[in-house]
């Protein structure tokens, strides 16, 4: 007998789909539906019902797929809902109007009836059917609530009368037969997760301030100078993320007696991520690792010293969606030193901390941009005396989504 997978949610086509996804996590996961990656033409076939949709869907052996389409602009935005049952048959097809900054209240609530439908039958009937195409009434343009999708049941306004679910004609017109019975289904855990990979290059400025107590070693200061970078995250499902990023100065140089020498400060940060809060504004934990170093060239004892900063990451990132396309990003993070090059004839204590501030855009589902500040400080400290050493820095990064 043919082992069938849960119910597989396989992503939205159309622009910007990636904010509604991220609106619908809460409603898949409470009815305990599976995320699950496949090819773009697939999915298109899938939600266009083409005749090849039949056979993809049996493909995946699950006992049924759900798929969505963004279509329009504005306040002409529709989205599209479109079930399957694991046999490949069109049960659902359902479009309704969208707010302008992404799915309404009762969007979702349309949405987690339609799925828990499914959720809900019997295995699914021997007997193709077709599904007559609707559309969902207007609504507000109220977002969805960040409370959404911890409740026991369909969320709702007080008083007003149930969403009834999209009816299932059966494909013979003389099958006077009714759809098959509901009964209780209790929902498989989720598993499966969408995997998305952002790679952009970065251009930015940085400067140093190293001040010191007298008699330790000698201060430096700089002001802020290019530098140029890569970094990248994977976003696994909706709140699961892995941050990685390289920074370091394009041309930089410090006198140093009659000498200009080549000078260089560099950084480079790992860190994961978790949404605890995920709706209208998000809080994730952040743990990682970092490294920072200054150096200069040059082989004199009369300059400032060269050092280097090996830091663990232990802070927070929150985060505000403005629109489908802008977005507010914030960090704190305690960064205690753990190892590299220390300055003075005995080594100090040292820690740090890190803020920093985003401006995100997704100009396109492939292209978006992020400019930030960021000011990070390490403080050392000797027997009775001490210094900080503050690199306050801005960037602006651009690349690719996938």
């Amino acid at each position: 007998m043919l082992f069938l997978a849960p119910i597989v949610f396989v992503g939205i086509v159309g622009s910007h789909h990636d904010a509604v996804e991220h609106q619908l996590e809460p409603s898949l996961e409470k009815n305990g539906i599976t995320e699950m990656a496949i090819p773009d033409g697939e999915r298109a076939a899938i939600v266009k019902h083409t005749p090849a949709s039949k056979g993809i869907v049996r493909g995946l052996h699950s006992s049924g797929v759900i798929a969505g389409q963004l279509s329009g602009s504005g306040a002409a935005r529709t989205f599209r809902v479109v079930i399957y049952d694991g046999e490949g048959n069109l049960t659902t097809d359902l479009e309704s109007p969208i707010g302008a900054t992404g799915l309404t209240k009762k969007n979702i609530q349309m949405f987690e009836i339609n799925i828990s439908d499914i959720v809900a039958s019997a295995p699914p009937p021997t007997k193709q059917s077709r599904m007559a195409k609707k559309t969902a009434p207007a609504d507000d343009e109220s977002p969805l609530g960040s409370s959404h999708g911890d409740d026991d049941a369909p969320p709702g306004m007080p008083g007003s009368k149930k969403a009834e679910p999209v009816a299932v004609a059966s494909a013979s017109d003389d099958d006077s037969a009714a759809a098959p019975a509901v009964t209780e289904h209790a929902a498989t855990p989720s598993h499966g997760h969408n995997i998305h990979v952002r790679v952009g290059l970065l251009a930015g400025i940085v400067g140093r301030n190293f001040a010191v107590d007298p008699n330790t070693v000698q201060t430096y200061s700089s002001s802020p100078v290019g530098t140029g970078g890569v970094g990248g995250a994977i976003t696994i499902g909706a709140r699961a993320r892995i941050d990685a990023s390289f920074e370091h100065t394009l041309v930089m140089h410090t006198a140093v007696g009659t000498d200009n020498s080549s000078t260089a400060i560099a950084r480079a940060e790992f860190a994961a991520s978790y949404n605890l809060l995920h709706g209208a504004v998000e809080l994730a934990p952040v743990v990682g690792f970092g490294l920072r170093y200054f150096q200069i060239d040059s082989m004199s004892t009369m300059r400032s010293p060269d050092v280097e900063y090996q830091y663990a990451m232990l802070g927070a990132t929150v985060g505000k969606q403005i629109n489908q396309k802008w977005a507010l990003r914030g960090l704190a993070a305690f960064e205690p030193v753990v190892g590299g090059l220390a300055p003075g004839a005995t080594a100090p204590s040292r820690w740090g901390f890190d803020v920093g501030a985003a401006l995100e855009l997704r100009a396109t589902e492939h292209v978006f941009a992020r400019a930030a500040f960021d000011y990070q400080s390490f403080a050392l400290s000797w027997d009775t005396k001490g210094a900080t050493d503050a690199y306050p820095g801005g960037s602006v990064t651009a690349g690719a989504a996938f």
